[in-house]
């Protein structure tokens, strides 16, 4: 049987304070993370207090997501559907004016990451390196036909 920890938190607030210092959290994550221990109710009070104080603010939280998500190497069609599990706004029709801001540019972060993968690859043929190229980088969120530029511009080189 699968036991919780004890929470050393005597209240929401304080619970939610110590989780916030160590990472941020989307407010539905952060909620659902409350109401796990405390309940609905103290959930609902205590996520109003911290917005009132500008602890939670999914706004912030979902442009340093985004950025963070585009440096690891995760393409848009991926972030998008991280952010809709988070509860946030998945629109990335401001994805290039929040890696402007963050000074990201996202299409040499992915010819890096194509170059890495093509050096690390031990196959012969061509086609067969495309092909798990390809599929690697389509997992990660990127469009293909991006991917496949890219590609034929590493493989030319």
């Amino acid at each position: 049987m699968y036991y919780k920890r004890k929470i050393r938190s005597k209240t929401g607030l304080e619970y939610a304070s110590r989780v916030l210092a160590k990472k941020d959290y989307s407010e539905k994550d952060l909620r659902k993370k409350i109401t796990e221990h405390f309940g609905e109710e103290e959930a609902d009070t205590t996520v109003a207090k911290l917005k009132e104080y500008g602890y939670l603010d999914d706004d912030r939280y979902r442009e340093v997501y985004i950025a963070s998500r585009v440096r690891s190497g995760y393409g848009s069609y991926r972030i998008s559907g991280d952010l809709y599990d988070k509860g946030l706004n998945d629109d990335l029709s401001d994805i290039d004016e929040i890696c402007e801001k963050s000074h990201i540019n996202r299409h040499v972060i992915l010819k890096e990451f194509v170059a890495r993968f093509l050096e690390r690859k031990n196959i012969e043929d061509p086609y067969e390196l495309r092909q798990k190229c390809t599929a690697h980088f389509y997992r990660k969120g990127h469009s293909i036909d991006e991917v496949k530029r890219i590609i034929d511009e590493e493989l030319d080189r």
